[in-house]
């Protein structure tokens, strides 16, 4: 059978976020074109993309002034998550920075008349709260005092007031600010409950169009629902509920009709409610995101791609149709590898979602464990080269979504509190389990691949289940959680703190869920890689793994990324990363 072309599965443009022009006709957009993440304009009727600034630095969250004639956007180097805000006119010709360069200062927000910005920094504690400054810079003012992350922001259609959610998924809770007067008050907050203005990452739009309630969503029943709140009574009532999780709920311009994100598993829909008709509005499958309405309310826009489509901008009234072509060049269909959504029995007996991926030629009996990161995020039916990449060359994959994954109700999302690096560590050690069982994989043949969080619970398969595996990919993990508590950012070590303890109490605890303790274990050959300004799982924890894989004698390759943060945003590295992978485990997985 012929081989995938890595050239065409990375060829196109990629694009993450957009906002749209006031006047409706263009959207400004976050692209990458190969190097860095930069600003494009969108031509929303004819599909043209044209580039608008680009730089050493990522430039991304953009976002037009309300009356169109400015583009707000926020800046990094080389990924290490220290923005800073800049306001463009319209043209690029004029830029200032209205931020001063300290701390991490990002989601930049224009009030409604676009004389001021709310936006979030970690500059007091290392805990994102609000902060106010004019849109041409000055005085900064610093609008909450919460002991938690605020997590999204939202101004009111006065200017008056900011909504805002808190916390770190964990009864979560929603307040709003008075801008002038910096007085908080705490509209939605109930113990073993959720409540938050979006869910997930997105455009971020909860007020009715007269400021008088607002949009929330909420696991009271399990699932991710959606709701409204008068804000002068309290009273709420439920809008949108199912079975199934809800992300970025919004009303139309003119208040008439509800648009929403739904994950239908292992897609996620886009949904127009108008009364008590609901109606599903983007393509049959894949996964949509970043949904925004029109200015006069005609249609909606989103982002959306499958696991062999990859990723465009879509526009939707009854149907959806793509508007641009990003991706020319791409791989046949007939060359890829489509996900069939299944349950496996796991340790417990519960059965744990997964989307499981076939080779073509599936003579080879190789597979691998492909698990998400996060630990709260939820793999879905999307565009993944190195899935591809994987199953081209004979290996079957699944992608557990493991307790503690979003996308399946609360009680699901709360099995991991406590219990980071146990249960859910067994589930994805039982799903390549069940890839022997069903005679996907022989037993001297199976791997784990894991980035992130799931850098973390490789590392710990690979020590606590070490005749497993016959190799380990663990990318930009953490592997000891005393010293990466120490050393991670405030949002992280607030979630640390309240999903697992705290180290200093809880000593052998943490040492037993910390895999370099246990590293003398490892049989498996090992390749890693971290990224050199990564404030989430920093440098050191690979660094320190690498040290004690030298004494140890292990079989080991190391790599890092000079030049990038968390995760890759130039293609070379991305490529370099996938292509490593695939090399690593051609070598040590046995034909």
């Amino acid at each position: 059978m012929r081989a995938l072309s890595i050239p065409k599965l990375f060829a196109g443009i990629e694009i993450s976020e957009f906002d749209l022009h006031p006047d409706g006709t263009k959207a400004v957009c976050c692209v990458n074109r190969g190097k860095n993440w930069e600003l494009a304009i969108l031509d929303l009727k004819r599909g043209g993309l044209s580039r608008f600034l680009a730089g050493d630095q990522s430039l991304t969250s953009p976002q037009y002034s309300p009356d169109g004639s400015d583009v707000m956007f926020q800046t990094d180097f080389q990924g290490d998550e220290d923005h800073d805000i800049v306001v463009a006119s319209v043209n690029g010709r004029q830029q200032r920075k209205i931020t001063d360069g300290v701390a991490d200062n990002f989601n930049p927000e224009f009030s409604p008349d676009g004389q001021r910005v709310a936006f979030l920094s970690n500059r007091k504690g290392d805990i994102e709260n609000i902060y106010m400054i004019g849109s041409r810079g000055g005085k900064m003012t610093r609008l909450t005092d919460e002991k938690l992350p605020v997590r999204a922001i939202a101004w009111s259609p006065d200017g008056a007031k900011i909504a805002y959610q808190t916390g770190i998924g964990d009864e979560d809770y929603v307040s709003v600010v008075d801008v002038e007067r910096r007085k908080t008050t705490r509209l939605l907050s109930k113990g073993d409950v959720e409540y938050g203005l979006t869910n997930g990452s997105g455009p971020v739009s909860p007020w009715s169009t007269d400021g008088r309630s607002l949009l929330f969503v909420s696991n009271e029943s399990d699932s991710v629902d959606i709701g409204s709140i008068d804000l002068r009574t309290r009273k709420r009532k439920w809008v949108a509920r199912s079975k199934n999780e809800k992300y970025q709920p919004q009303w139309s311009p003119d208040g008439s009709a509800l648009a929403y994100l739904e994950v239908e598993d292992p897609d996620i829909v886009v949904k127009l409610k108008t009364g008590k008709k609901t109606v599903t509005v983007s393509p049959s499958d894949g996964a949509s995101r970043q949904l925004r309405w029109s200015p006069n309310g005609d249609r909606v826009y989103f982002i959306n791609s499958s696991a062999v489509r990859k990723t465009e901008v879509y526009a939707a009234t009854t149907a959806s149709r793509a508007i641009t072509e990003l991706h020319p060049v791409s791989p046949p269909r007939s060359q890829l590898s489509y996900p069939k959504l299944i349950r496996f029995k796991s340790f417990d007996g519960r059965r744990i979602p997964a989307l499981l991926y076939l080779p073509k030629d599936t003579s080879r009996r190789a597979g691998i464990v492909l698990p998400h990161g996060g630990p709260e995020d939820q793999t879905v039916n999307e565009w993944d080269q190195l899935v591809q990449m994987i199953t081209d060359k004979g290996y079957a994959v699944i992608e557990p979504n493991y307790r503690g994954s979003t996308g399946y109700g609360r009680r699901f999302l709360h099995l991991h509190d406590k219990d980071l690096g146990g249960g859910d560590v067994l589930d994805t050690v039982y799903a390549g389990k069940y890839m022997l069982e069903q005679g996907l994989a022989e037993k001297d043949k199976l791997a784990y691949w894991g980035a992130s969080y799931s850098g973390f619970t490789c590392m710990m398969a690979l020590t606590k289940y070490p005749d497993m595996w016959a190799a380990g990919v663990s990318i930009v993990g953490f592997f000891d959680w005393a010293t990466e508590i120490e050393s991670e950012r405030g949002y992280l070590q607030a979630y640390d703190h309240k999903k697992m303890g705290d180290p200093k109490k809880d000593p052998e605890f943490f040492r037993e869920r910390s895999p370099i303790n246990f590293l003398q274990n490892i049989n498996a050959p090992l390749l890693m890689t971290a990224s050199s300004q990564d404030v989430r799982c920093p440098p050191t924890e690979s660094r320190a793994v690498v040290a004690r894989l030298k004494k140890l004698g292990k079989t080991f390759e190391y790599h890092e990324y000079k030049d990038e943060g968390h995760w890759p945003r130039k293609r070379k590295n991305l490529m370099d990363l996938y292509l490593r992978s695939v090399r690593f485990l051609e070598k040590h997985v046995p034909r």
